[in-house]
């Protein structure tokens, strides 16, 4: 008796087995942890544009009326909230084609703005334009204006302004004597 005993516990025992993955996933990974995977799907289903003004994600439960979780996804100016919000429905479908169906998507303009690029570290500036940047300015002297005035003269109207801007700036640049 004592040997069908032992064999029926055996038997109970491998039933149950499961691995040890298994085992600490449901411990070391807590039930929220999925929030992690729906950032990394958020950004695996957008473009740069996305992934390069999202601050952040989270899951949020269901309110009423809500069929499921609401994806909240963190921005980092007023102009993306409105841009994401009108493409929301595109979104959702990228999302639940990643394996993420969402009842709806809200997106929010985050209290921690995105750090500006550090110095140099601007995409799409030319080393001329960065130069001219942070070189030093100072005012222009009578005789610089006239110039200016001059060499614009015979432009026509609607471009004189913008070249009278652009000369203008180049000598406010431009620490040597004319």
């Amino acid at each position: 008796m004592a040997r069908d005993e032992i064999s029926a516990e055996v038997a109970r025992r491998e039933a149950g087995t499961s691995s040890i993955a298994d085992v600490f996933s449901g411990v070391v990974v807590p039930p929220a942890g999925a929030g992690h995977d729906v950032t990394r799907a958020w950004y695996a289903a957008n473009g740069d544009i996305e992934r390069a003004h999202t601050t952040g994600t989270f899951v949020r439960e269901p309110r009423r009326g809500e069929v499921g979780p609401v994806l909240v996804v963190y921005v980092d100016t007023k102009a993306r909230v409105t841009d994401f919000s009108a493409n929301s429905e595109v979104y959702l479908a990228r999302l639940a084609n990643a394996g993420h169906p969402f009842c709806k998507v809200e997106f929010r303009l985050s209290r921690y703005p995105r750090r500006p690029p550090a110095p140099g570290g601007e995409k799409n500036v030319s080393p001329a334009t960065a130069t001219a940047a942070a070189a030093p300015r100072r005012a222009l002297t009578p005789r610089e204006r006239d110039e200016i005035e001059s060499l614009c003269s015979n432009l026509p109207a609607s471009l004189r302004a913008t070249v009278s801007r652009a000369m203008s700036a180049s000598y406010e640049a431009d620490c040597g004597e004319r």
